[in-house]
């Protein structure tokens, strides 16, 4: 197999907190809404946490600024789920359920997937040509895939348990995502992958009584990097140590004979999440 090495686990949690952060800091004076209305315009948020602009009507408009006339900041929108386009130019994130894009620059969000449901985990493909996130407009949660062409959104799962985004492939043919529907228990998760143009998701990792997640492949596709062990996919943000969180990562090849051969990359003990490639396969961070 081509893996030679693996960071440690602080390092993932690490890259995922600067991510998060990143992204927080640039849309968090920049997100921009719709006013309802007459005068209607767009909302938007100080550095300091004061609403400013927004719709004017009647005597309201004639009114001093927000940041004048009181003295309590309101609340920042909550943000969250940042991923950067493959160029590095945009910013897709989270508020209030539905997706929104930001310059990576800094500048103004603008509202990308909106749905009376929860849209979340937006992923951008490889070429940068559409979007995958999931939404539970259907019920539980499937995996959706926006073609930024056409504006088209296209449902890729419909099974009854919740599904979780976990990637794309290198070459952008397949949409990689998790979920408890096939294995025992609410927790014991499996990967599939599906092609991001629709058909049957086909099982990659399908340990039974084993929750598996995470999957990522090597850009090759030869190799599966996935998470296997506790719940981490669903309680990461818990501080200490805790073994119903441990949760170790691996990786899947075909062997000599074609079977499956899988090996641990880092040892019990930890939470270990969220693995990532390098662009030359050689290295799972």
């Amino acid at each position: 197999m081509r893996t030679s090495s693996v960071r440690p686990a602080r390092l993932v949690g690490a890259v995922a907190i600067l991510a998060g952060l990143f992204g927080l800091a640039l849309a968090a004076g920049a997100l921009a809404r719709d006013g309802g209305g007459s005068g209607g315009g767009a909302v938007g948020w100080s550095s300091d946490g004061v609403e400013s602009g927004g719709p004017t009507t009647g005597a309201a408009s004639a009114t001093p600024s927000l940041r004048q006339s009181t003295t309590q900041p309101l609340a920042l929108p909550s943000l969250a789920e940042p991923a950067v386009s493959p160029d590095g130019s945009e910013i897709a994130f989270v508020s209030a359920g539905d997706i929104w894009t930001v310059p990576a620059a800094g500048g103004v969000a603008r509202l990308l997937v909106s749905h009376p449901a929860n849209e979340s985990r937006p992923m951008y493909s490889p070429d940068g040509k559409r979007l995958a996130f999931v939404s539970n407009r259907t019920g539980n949660g499937d995996v959706y895939v926006l073609t930024f062409d056409t504006g088209e959104v296209a449902r890729l799962t419909c099974d009854d348990g919740g599904d979780q985004l976990d990637g794309w492939s290198r070459d952008g043919k397949w949409v990689y995502f998790s979920t408890a529907i096939q294995d025992l228990g609410a927790i014991n998760n499996d990967a599939y992958r599906v092609s991001a143009d629709g058909g049957t998701p086909l099982p990659v990792i399908e340990g039974l009584y084993t929750n598996e997640f995470g999957a990522a492949p090597s850009p090759d596709g030869k190799t599966t990097a996935f998470c296997a062990g506790g719940a981490a996919n669903r309680d990461w943000w818990r501080n200490g140590h805790s073994h119903w969180d441990e949760t170790q990562v691996w990786v899947a090849r075909e062997g000599s004979a074609g079977e499956t051969v899988y090996e641990p990359l880092t040892p019990p003990g930890a939470k270990d999440v969220w693995p990532m490639w390098s662009a030359d396969g050689r290295t799972v961070y």
